[in-house]
């Protein structure tokens, strides 16, 4: 049940779509995107909708992720292939990469839209823009933020979320497989699978949340919070090297610096 501020907030959200008539929600299948495409629909009904963008930067779990949100709500959601690789400078893994990746997309997904549609974005108001070079594309681009305009935090996403009864209220963060690759070492199609490969491995470990990091033929995993303990156990710590070696990495070094938790 949502508290008083929660409906305050869900009133001001739904308002903000109502005064927009079309909007099309930037749609990752995570928790801030997730919510926007959940209360849109429920004002302006098949006048919102969401876009995923098929990417070889989103892994085959992320994509599920979203079309299974979709079918358990009944929501709308269309596909637009995007090829990152296309993009001038893109490969080359410099600082201003988010940025051309973000322009690049989201100047697709704009361009694709008919006439009075609005492109939105979930970035919210627990968002460092000085962590976040794409919000630069977003300011020129005129894309929409809702949660902004609204001064709504993280916390607040997923505890209405959770209210709400979004099945994907306690989703772990994430964020592009280009993320898993150190600045300035080029982008490759076979390092994003690689990396890929890695995190299933560690989902099927039982560790949601994880992320593999990638060093030439050597990879660094991160837990989440409250899971490094187990992960340092002897029997599973041994599993995780037989799963790493079968995908191809000779070496695997645990990070003692877990990730946040993802309640509020």
């Amino acid at each position: 049940m949502l508290t008083t501020p929660q409906q305050e907030q869900v009133a001001a959200l739904k308002q903000w779509f109502g005064s927009r008539q079309k909007v099309a929600v930037a749609f990752s299948g995570g928790v801030d995107s997730s919510l926007l495409l959940f209360l849109g629909s429920q004002v302006l009904g098949p006048h919102c909708l969401g876009i995923f963008a098929l990417s070889p930067l989103m892994s085959k779990y992320q994509l599920e992720t979203a079309r299974n949100f979709g079918r358990t709500h009944n929501l709308p959601l269309d596909e637009k292939a995007f090829s990152p690789f296309e993009l001038p400078g893109f490969s080359e893994n410099r600082d201003d990469r988010c940025y051309i990746c973000k322009k690049g997309l989201y100047s697709k997904l704009q361009g694709g839209l008919a006439p009075g549609w609005h492109l939105a974005d979930g970035t919210n108001l627990d968002d460092n823009p000085d962590d976040r070079p794409g919000f630069q594309a977003i300011l020129e681009l005129g894309i929409a933020t809702p949660f902004l305009d609204c001064r709504i935090g993280k916390g607040q996403i997923r505890a209405m979320s959770r209210a709400l009864g979004l099945s994907n209220w306690d989703l772990p963060s994430d964020s592009c497989l280009a993320t898993r690759i150190p600045r300035y070492n080029a982008l490759t199609q076979e390092g994003l699978r690689q990396v890929e490969g890695a995190e299933e491995a560690l989902r099927n470990l039982g560790f949601a949340g994880g992320r593999a990091r990638l060093h030439d033929d050597t990879i660094l995993l991160t837990f989440q919070e409250g899971d490094l303990e187990r992960a340092s156990m002897a029997e599973v710590r041994i599993n995780i090297e037989k799963r790493m070696r079968e995908r191809g990495f000779s070496k695997f070094f645990l990070d003692l610096s877990e990730r946040q938790g993802i309640l509020p």
